[in-house]
């Protein structure tokens, strides 16, 4: 089987969106430029209580993304406090992988509000977070534990490579295979916030987008990267400030691949 046949396999069991089934699926319902203009008044963006003009615009994105980071930072307070209050010590890494558990569900709500910005500028951010989240957190959390426990195990592994005897050539290779996984994980779990997927297809999805999507991996990897370099570089505190725009990068980043997904894979549902 070629790989778009495993991919086609794997999403063959989406029938439809997590928030409505029965809502038919569109290849243009992953925008990436705000459906924000209001036919009633041409020219004034709806919802726009600041201003039509670059500051307006600048101060309204600043107060979303800031609250995007407080919702992101809410939903995920274990890793959020551990990450601020814990001293760096490889160590104690895999008890940080284990407090990211619920990390998939806070990421698949994000995702999730920040299509519906893009869709709808009017839906309070709070509301479409709340829903994403409600929606979501069974699917998310189904791909997030998983990922979690295999990395607090690379994470032994590494820290106790040399006192355990575990050979140099495993340990140098579990790091390049932890962020594979990771990379496959948040293509599964950006396709599992929108479509009803049981997770093996998610899974296979992920990993056939994996080298599908290049570009789309590539970000998600240049993301990651970018988050561990401001962790270390910086601090853990404007890693959580900047997780709002992360969230909405990442989309950014998804979206093309998301998009794919419908117009390749996803049978499409009708209303009866």
């Amino acid at each position: 089987m070629t790989a778009a046949g495993a991919g086609s396999a794997a999403l063959a069991a989406g029938t439809g969106w997590a928030d409505d089934p029965a809502r038919p699926v569109d290849p243009a319902t992953f925008p990436v430029a705000p459906r924000d203009r209001d036919d009633a008044h041409p020219g004034r963006r709806r919802g726009d209580e600041v201003g039509d003009g670059p500051f307006g615009r600048a101060v309204a994105g600043f107060a979303w993304g800031a609250g995007l980071s407080a919702l992101l930072a809410a939903a995920n307070l274990p890793l959020v406090a551990l990450a601020l209050l814990l001293r760096p010590d490889p160590s104690l890494a895999w008890l940080v992988a284990l407090a990211a558990v619920p990390a998939g569900p806070a990421l698949s709500a994000g995702l999730y509000a920040v299509r519906e910005h893009y869709v709808d500028p009017r839906v309070p951010l709070a509301r479409a977070f709340g829903r994403g989240y409600r929606l979501g957190w069974r699917e998310a959390l189904a791909v997030s534990a998983p990922v979690c426990v295999l990395a607090g195990l690379v994470a032994l592994v590494g820290a106790g490579a040399r006192s355990s005897g575990v050979p140099a050539l495993v340990a140098g290779l579990a790091p390049g295979a932890g962020v594979l996984l990771l990379l496959v994980a948040l293509h599964a779990l950006a396709l599992r916030t929108f479509f009803r997927l049981p997770p093996a297809a998610a899974w296979q999805a992920g990993a056939y987008y994996l080298v599908a999507r290049w570009r789309a991996s590539l970000g998600t990897l240049a993301l990651l990267a970018g988050a561990v370099a401001v962790a270390a570089a910086a601090s853990d505190l404007l890693l959580v400030l900047l997780g709002g725009v992360w969230v909405w990068l990442w989309y950014r980043t998804t979206a093309g691949m998301l998009r794919d997904a419908v117009a390749r894979f996803l049978r499409p549902t009708t209303t009866t």
